[in-house]
């Protein structure tokens, strides 16, 4: 790969840059970035980049930094291909970041990324040493980097020492954050242990602050009079793959119960918690609260409730979600039968709502004690 065609030399040549920006000298590409970012992609990442790189085109730009104000100082808002040279590993503020990377592409333009994948990491830890010590230092590199960010107690002392650098982020956990931040998935690569993501702007951010990446968070879920309400859970899935949900929908479907179909957004560790309904523990905070009851239809998202029959749509709205839903009494196993079960249990509490819970409750204790449901 030589000349104009070599993209390691057309980064090098696109050392006038700066000139789109307004005095950012650390969102710059100068001589030595570029080379070393097209060093470290190699032939097959530069081939890649050169599919949507364009040197000639000034709405083209390659932006080296780790902090969104960097991105908020490019002149415009109406750029076509943002590449970030920095992977996202260092970033500490990774939603900030691609959100203002979002406020600067047009609708429908490009923005390009590159990470290390969690999974390469650990595949890496548990081959190069010998056993028992990989997997000694496999739960060493896991406490470390994907518990110590997650707890409150440990968490700034986590970003004091690594300064954000080498972050853990699971592959799912980026999808989860790219689709929090407006973009669709287009295309991925992986290069020398990196991934090269490659994601279109769909829409303006839409996560909120109440987006999480701790083990305790809450989930937006419609209650009473369709009012919005955050239920509270232990996490049993990869950070922001909630997400994730409407598209796992489409691309999974619904299995018996109506769970999504091969949801590997859970965790190993999820798995359990849900086993043991340890993840509901949290609900007791919305019973205290009012906006949930111990037995009701469970608490859904604005996206599962679409599935639903208008007319149920509104007879939802006439009552409390609960802890313990009709489900458990019942066991439907497709969609069009949960609606049945939860339309049956609506009615039946709306003349009687007392002997309706307590009937429930009972019915739904023996069903969970002799036939061992529980959670998926």
């Amino acid at each position: 790969m030589k000349g104009d065609d070599d993209v390691p030399y057309r980064l090098i040549k696109n050392e006038n840059i700066s000139e789109t920006l307004s005095r950012s000298p650390s969102s710059s590409i100068f001589r030595n970035h570029s080379l070393d970012f097209a060093r470290q992609l190699g032939d097959q990442g530069c081939f890649f980049i050169n599919q949507y790189y364009n040197q000639h085109n000034s709405k083209h730009v390659l932006i080296s930094s780790k902090e969104p104000t960097d991105v908020d100082r490019l002149i415009g808002g109406d750029y076509q291909l943002l590449i970030s040279v920095e992977p996202i590993n260092n970033l500490i503020s990774i939603n900030e970041f691609f959100g203002a990377i979002n406020n600067k592409l047009e609708m429908g333009g490009i923005f390009i990324c590159r990470f290390t994948p969690q999974e390469k990491i650990e595949e890496k830890l548990l081959s190069t040493y010998f056993f028992p010590l990989n997997h000694l230092i496999y739960f060493l590199h896991f406490i470390f980097r994907r518990v110590f960010p997650k707890l409150s107690l440990t968490r700034n002392l986590y970003f004091r020492i690594t300064k954000g650098k080498n972050r853990s982020i699971r592959e799912l956990e980026m999808m989860g954050r790219l689709s929090a931040c407006g973009y669709e998935f287009v295309d991925e690569i992986f290069v020398n242990g990196c991934a090269l993501l490659v994601a279109r702007k769909q829409q303006p951010p839409f996560f909120d602050k109440y987006s999480s990446y701790g083990l305790l968070f809450k989930m937006k879920r419609i209650g009473k009079g369709g009012k919005e309400i955050f239920v509270y859970k232990l996490r049993t899935m990869v950070p922001f793959s909630e997400y994730l949900q409407e598209q796992f929908i489409s691309k999974h479907r619904l299995a018996k119960g109506g769970k999504i179909n091969n949801d590997y957004r859970i965790t190993p560790i999820g798995r359990i918690l849900r086993k043991f309904w340890i993840d509901e523990i949290p609900n007791l905070i919305n019973l205290l609260k009012g906006e949930m009851k111990l037995v009701g239809v469970r608490p859904i998202s604005q996206q599962y409730l679409s599935l639903y029959k208008q007319e149920l749509q509104e007879l939802r709205q006439k009552v409390t979600p609960g802890i313990i839903p009709p489900f458990y009494v019942d066991l439907p196993e497709t969609l069009s039968e949960i609606q049945e079960s939860e339309k049956c249990y609506i009615n039946s509490y709306l003349n009687n709502p007392f002997s309706t819970d307590c009937k429930y409750l009972f019915l739904s204790l023996k069903n969970i004690l002799t036939k061992r449901i529980c959670s998926k």
